[in-house]
């Protein structure tokens, strides 16, 4: 701090006609009494803000942690509404500080600043309008509105200063802007007082903006040019040339009689840019009556220190002129660059107002979401991961991801760059919730009672979830998902519905999967009318050129840059959604809420996707790669979707995480030491597995639309932890081997499928491995409970993690885990000889029951070619084998 021996500085600063006001606000300055002592010692009479200064206010500071969870509970409250919230309440806490300033000079001095949002500085009736409002919700005298010098602002000047608004107009590079702006100031008195108002205490200052010019100048002069450094001081100098005569004169005598003041000139972006320059070089060259310097700290601290109290300004007017004339001499454009400076600083101006928005939201949506889970129950694994999110936050992985850069992942751009539509899809859909929604309630008006959604993976699994959890609304749609080759299955969903009230969904992303085309050619041949199928796939892709041929009710073409395990918040998930009748917009302002909490501006601790990223990907570097799902019956399938999105993401190149769903919990005896248990909900059983030691993150729950911030939470965290494990976690290199085994097996090469019985493979059941029950059978609920029965039995004997899946559904989901992990996987592929039901494809040589059974034998044949322990049990009959 300076001390008080050199307070003399200001005010003889302020004795010489200039204000001194401070570029700077933050809440705890205010209520800490450190602005009210600047004030009261005299080192300032006035302050501004502007978007960057709010912003690290907010991000770097507890000061409104308060106010944003009172915020954050408003409905429907936007982040620009709850800035101007937090603003109005510092700028009228700064006024009513500065009060005694204003009333002491009478009106003169003593103002703070709040501008206008970008995006309206070419539209004069909405910057009026949004002025007015700001200053109205201040309600102060001594505030003033920032506008940007735009032609469009300076109508803007006129109009409000007529209306009685006081104004601080920004953003002025050219001593041309500068004119526009007083002229615009005087015809606003003379409007004003031609109806007959008063002109007193009506204020205005003109933000000229300084070191910016000497920047941009600097860089078109040779460096040994004598020029360097001059342009700045010498345009200001100009401009204040130009104030003294637009202010004298009897027009403006006229005006000054009635009690205007004059606009002063204000002196802004003083902070020296360039360390060869004076620390002071814009405050001491820029000293006159009738201005305002507003500075950094920095800048005011150092003028406190050595800055020579004189007038700088007047006495140099002529060696200002002739410095302007020899730039011009010199082939600097000076027009051309103030011009050039306008347009950078709205940019700016939009980039910094975005930037604060970003962070508005963000800090909302934490707010509404809370924190992340303690990491008190986390035990061993507490340390490494905070480590690892310091990590994150200094290597600034975040912001890169919301930057889009591939690299937080690897150097090679393959299916990266163009796989990070998920960030941002959910905002994408709102947009089009109101249409989705009349979509379906058209449908359901034209007599569709069902929908059958035909699709694989993850072009599946979302709606299977949301179909689970929110069941069907009254006048909509049901919905039921076949994701299957079985005939069965297929057999059974075509006996449940009617087909002429059935609305077909076929879905696929790259338009062209088996499965999906096959189920797809199955019932087109049952009822061959386009009115009774939609699409869902890639802009282009074979699935959207087939369905306008056959003349498809709809073809919805999906944002491509998305993966499809990461397409829950797009089409593939909505358009389900919508027809059962979800409340998608409310869906999709969950989901929003936690990708604003995931934003970059957000703390690592206190972002719930990268801490949980970090805490799965640091658990799997320390062996427990066994992330179990533990959730409420609310929302019980989501481990259906969870499961494929982290297997598939993670499980290549050797390393992998492996979702556990499903399995109900046991006695913690029965656990190895390779667990991570992952909660949504309250479940009292898991304090008997924190006590025994292992990592347990508690995740809080509040109704099923969470859905919507639990899918995005998920995705943000499988990204992170594919940084943390050096894996692409968009690419799915290893499933195509299954396929290509599948079409060998069609086509007449047999696949050699030799292994070992189930007691040699069982033998071989090491700790830290995990048994996967691959089952080949019709998916119903007596299977599903038999496979349940079995994959417990073999836990609680082998002391080892379980799943089960039934293929080919898995194929596009654990089986890139399966084959692409760590070789801690034993499989056991249970099919069964019992004849059943058995359906031709249209159009293909094979039947469903072959293709079944080919993509069964080129699983397992993919497995045992990767050296991979596993066996393949078959049985007579299916549910006495299940049951023996």
């Amino acid at each position: 701090m300076v001390s008080p021996a050199v307070q003399p500085v200001t005010r003889a600063i302020l004795e010489a006609g200039q204000s001194i006001w401070l570029d700077f606000i933050r809440r705890g300055h205010i209520q800490s009494g450190a602005l009210a002592k600047m004030v009261d010692d005299g080192w300032i009479t006035g302050m501004t803000s502007n978007p960057s200064i709010f912003e690290k206010a907010i991000a770097g500071s507890t000061d409104y942690d308060a106010a944003l969870k009172a915020l954050a509970a408003q409905v429907g409250i936007t982040p620009y509404d709850a800035f101007v919230s937090l603003a109005v309440e510092d700028i009228r806490a700064v006024a009513d500080v500065l009060r005694a300033i204003y009333d002491r000079t009478t009106a003169k001095d003593g103002y703070v600043s709040l501008e206008v949002p970008p995006g309206i500085e070419t539209d004069t009736a909405k910057t009026v309008a949004e002025a007015r409002r700001l200053f109205a919700l201040v309600d102060r005298p001594n505030v003033m509105i920032k506008v940007p010098g735009t032609p469009e602002g300076c109508r803007a000047v006129e109009e409000l200063i007529a209306g009685g608004t006081n104004i601080n107009i920004t953003l002025l590079f050219s001593t041309s802007a500068y004119e526009q702006t007083a002229e615009a100031y005087i015809r606003g008195l003379e409007r004003r007082q031609a109806l007959g108002q008063p002109l007193e205490g009506i204020a205005s200052v003109a933000s000229f903006f300084v070191s910016r010019v000497d920047t941009a100048v600097d860089a078109l002069l040779p460096k040994d040019s004598p020029l360097l450094g001059k342009a700045a001081v010498a345009n200001a100098r100009h401009a204040y040339s130009l104030f003294q005569k637009i202010f004298s004169g009897p027009r403006w005598q006229k005006l000054a009689d009635a009690g205007a003041m004059v606009q002063r000139p204000l002196w802004a972006s003083t902070g020296t840019k360039n360390a060869a320059y004076s620390d002071i070089l814009y405050v001491q060259e820029l000293m006159a009556p009738d201005t305002v310097n507003t500075m950094p700290e920095s800048t005011l601290l150092a003028v406190l220190d050595h800055a020579v109290v004189a007038e700088t300004i007047v006495p140099h007017i002529a060696r200002a002129e002739s410095e302007l004339a020899a730039l011009a001499k010199a082939g600097i454009d000076l027009k051309a660059v103030t011009a050039k400076l306008l347009s950078d600083g709205l940019a700016s101006f939009q980039k910094d107002f975005q930037k604060l928005l970003d962070q508005v939201a963000s800090a909302l949506a934490v707010a509404r979401i809370g924190p992340p889970p303690s990491a008190e129950t986390l035990g061993a694994l507490s340390s490494p991961a905070e480590a690892r999110l310091n990590s994150l936050e200094t290597g600034k992985v975040v912001t890169r991801v919301w930057e889009r850069d591939y690299r937080v992942w690897k150097d090679d751009p393959t299916e990266l760059s163009d796989r990070l539509g998920w960030l941002t899809v959910a905002d994408e859909l709102a947009a089009e919730a109101a249409d989705l929604k009349l979509f379906a309630e058209s449908v359901f008006a034209h007599g569709y009672k069902t929908a059958v959604l035909l699709g694989m993976g993850g072009s599946s699994l979302a709606p299977e979830v949301l179909r689970a959890t929110f069941g069907s609304a009254p006048g909509a749609l049901d919905l039921k998902v076949l994701d299957t080759t079985d005939p069965e299955q297929i057999l059974a969903v075509e006996e449940a519905i009617d087909l002429e009230k059935t609305l077909f969904i076929v879905a696929s992303k790259s338009g062209g999967t088996l499965e999906t085309l096959s189920q797809f050619a199955y019932f087109w041949e049952k009822i061959p009318d386009g009115r009774h199928f939609v699409a869902i796939t890639d802009p282009g892709s074979p699935l959207a050129v087939l369905g306008r041929e056959h003349n498809f009710r709809r073809v919805f073409e999906n944002q491509p840059e998305i993966g499809g395990r990461y397409s829950a918040l797009s089409h593939f998930g909505m358009v389900p959604a919508a027809l059962i009748g979800v409340d998608i917009q409310r869906l999709l302002e969950r989901a929003h809420d936690m990708e604003a909490a995931c934003g970059a501006s957000v703390p690592a601790a206190e972002n719930p996707g990268e801490w949980l990223g970090a805490v799965m990907g640091e658990a799997a570097l320390a062996g427990r790669d066994k992330l179990t799902l533990v959730l409420p019956a609310a929302l019980s399938t989501l481990g259906y979707w969870v499961e494929q999105l982290v297997a598939e993401s993670t499980g290549k190149e050797g390393r992998g995480i492996v979702p556990i769903e499903g399995e109900a919990l046991g006695d913690p005896m029965v656990y190895g030491s390779d667990r991570l248990f992952v909660a949504i909900g309250d479940n009292p059983a898991l304090a008997a597995f924190e006590a025994a030691g292992h990592p347990v993150v508690r995740l809080p729950y509040t109704d099923p639309y969470q859905l919507g911030a639990e899918f995005f939470r998920w995705e943000f965290a499988t990204a992170i932890a594919g940084q943390i494990l050096k894996i692409n976690p968009f690419d799915q290199p290893n499933v195509q081997e299954a396929k290509d085994a599948t079409a060998a097996i069609l086509n007449g090469r047999a696949a050699n499928a030799q292994t070992p019985d189930l007691a040699e493979t069982l033998a071989a059941v090491r700790p830290g491995d995990y048994i996967a029950l691959t089952a080949y059978l019709p998916r119903n609920p007596e299977t599903i409970a038999q496979l349940d029965t079995i994959r417990l039995a073999l836990r609680d004997r082998c002391h080892v993690a379980t799943t089960v899946g039934f293929g080919p559904r898995f194929l596009h989901s654990t089986g890139q885990l399966h084959k692409g992990g760590a070789n801690n996987g034993v499989f056991i592929q249970v099919v069964t000889e019992e004849g059943g039901p058995d359906l031709a494809i249209p159009g293909r040589e094979y039947t469903f029951g072959q293709l079944k059974a080919a993509q069964a034998l080129g699983d397992l044949s993919s497995l045992t070619a990767l050296g991979r322990r596993a066996t393949r049990v078959t049985m007579r009959e299916l549910q006495d084998g299940l049951a023996r």
